[in-house]
């Protein structure tokens, strides 16, 4: 396993990525967590200024992503799966590339990501591509496909907008994007050079330590298997400086590591060193009703965040927090099959915390 850290592709992610920072507070809000015990005061001010100097843009960031912090059907989310921003100088280069996509190109991009965000690990078998084909040049499978997603009304009007005019649409995408690029590079700049030296760090780490150098870094939060044995590429992200992202379904393979997680990692493992921090830990994530029904859906089996949302009623954005909830609390783990990743409930974590649970309460024993 090797890793490798690619610093204008890092870039190129958080500046597309950046105008989600308008929605920060609002999905914050909406969650009931611990999220601000670890957050760091140098993101709260990056993200405060992020959101002060796009609130002129609101209106038509808006028309581009949809209105939640985390969210995989945006438009770029959906055309950077297969037309990826790995091997491009900078922002501009990646921009001017979008300009040149035909309608037919567009579309096909939004349809086989759709696929592969549903059907991870078979995005580019042979099948898969024939159904890309299929659905993207018959437009009544086109919009019957899209009507029947697991996704809010808004995130399929803003689909179905994309698809009636593709090359305007990616147009107005453009133009926005160069009218946000100059604050992107202001406040990013500040931010540079600790990506640069923190990917390096992080890479060299985990090449010298192999694949145990991920569980430790993790504090066995991820494991080694989640990953692809060959080369592992990284980029690091100030936007999303408290997530980790492996993206697998996409034509080149890379984690997206927040700038900020290895801190998350060290808190939440100073919180469980604590045996009774450990336990209260699992049973103040599971006392949220919300996150309680997500684990329920994830113990029988369920695991696509759309179809979880869905069920639940709730935005994929607030299912995503709980998900992250429940996985640095370590009521649910990574695992890996088929070059497939997947949650599931840790079990034996669970029946240790209960054994505890029982313990100190002074639960009589059976006879």
């Amino acid at each position: 396993m090797k890793f490798k850290f690619y610093p204008r592709e890092s870039r190129i992610y958080d500046f597309l990525k950046f105008p989600r920072l308008i929605y920060f507070d609002k999905n914050k809000n909406e969650t009931d967590d611990n999220f601000e015990e670890f957050v760091i005061t140098s993101y709260v001010e990056f993200v405060k200024e992020a959101e002060e100097k796009l609130a002129p843009y609101r209106k038509e960031i808006q028309k581009f992503y949809a209105g939640h912090f985390y969210h995989e059907y945006d438009f770029i989310d959906l055309v950077s799966r297969t037309h990826t921003i790995f091997n491009y100088e900078d922002e501009k280069e990646y921009l001017d590339m979008l300009l040149t996509l035909e309608d037919s190109e567009i579309i096909k991009s939004i349809v086989h990501s759709i696929i592969a965000i549903n059907e991870e690990g078979h995005s580019y078998s042979d099948v898969a591509m024939e159904r890309v084909e299929k659905i993207s040049s018959n437009k009544e499978d086109l919009i019957s496909f899209i009507k029947d997603l697991p996704i809010e009304a808004a995130s399929k009007w803003n689909l179905f907008l994309i698809i009636e005019e593709p090359v305007d649409h990616v147009k107005n995408y453009v133009d926005l994007m160069y009218k946000i690029l100059p604050i992107f590079e202001s406040i990013y700049s500040s931010y540079e050079a600790e990506v640069k030296e923190y990917g390096e760090k992080l890479v060299g780490f985990l090449n010298e330590k192999g694949p145990q150098g991920l569980e430790d870094i993790t504090y066995s939060i991820v494991k080694p298997d989640v990953v692809d044995y060959g080369e592992t590429n990284i980029i690091i992200s100030i936007v999303f400086s408290y997530a980790i992202s492996i993206m697998s379904s996409v034509k080149i393979s890379y984690v997206a590591w927040g700038l900020r997680m290895e801190e998350a990692f060290k808190y939440m493992k100073e919180i469980n060193e604590n045996k009774t921090n450990e336990r209260i830990q699992v049973f103040k994530n599971l006392g949220d009703k919300t996150r309680y029904e997500v684990a329920k859906l994830i113990a029988s089996g369920e695991n696509s965040t759309k179809e979880i949302a869905n069920a639940l009623g709730v935005s994929s954005a607030t299912i995503s927090y709980h998900i992250n909830n429940l996985l640095t609390s370590k009521i649910i783990k990574l695992d890996k099959v088929d070059n497939k990743h997947f949650h599931v409930v840790d079990y034996g974590f669970l029946e240790e915390v209960i054994s505890g649970f029982m313990e100190d309460l002074k639960f009589p024993k059976n006879d």
